[in-house]
């Protein structure tokens, strides 16, 4: 129910703010994104606590690899989870007419911060050169 509701809030935030034409994809595309703040924060710490040598220095690195590739299999589990599994507009109509409880709500905003969080703070203010 939360990831059904993180990707309602990210379908009605794509409508409004800038994607009017495909917002379902959008939402699929960020949700598949997020995991990877997790992961990417994980080997950081493991790098700064010398328990591996994390480096993302180059394009054919192996964690770079594998983060395109870690990408790819969320964007197809995420693309056949709201599209074939779950009916994406039946998805935005029950959000749209109910409303869930304060927990969940409380759990899916912890989760869309913290990972937009990742993303801001290393990504942006740490210099991440591509």
């Amino acid at each position: 129910m939360i990831y059904k509701y993180i990707f309602y809030k990210f379908y009605s935030w794509a409508c409004e703010w800038y994607d009017p034409f495909a917002p379902q994809i959008t939402a699929t595309l960020i949700l598949s994104l997020l995991p990877l703040s997790i992961l990417y924060t994980i080997l950081l710490l493991a790098s700064y606590l010398d328990i591996i040598q994390f480096s993302m220095d180059y394009i054919s690195s192996p964690f770079v690899v594998a983060f395109i590739v870690i990408f790819i299999s969320l964007v197809i589990i995420n693309q056949i989870y709201f599209f074939a599994y779950n009916n994406w507009k039946e998805i935005i109509l029950f959000f749209r007419k109910n409303d869930i409880s304060k927990r969940s709500k409380i759990a899916a905003y912890i989760y869309i911060i913290f990972c937009s969080s990742v993303y801001f703070l290393l990504f942006i203010f740490f210099g991440y050169n591509f």
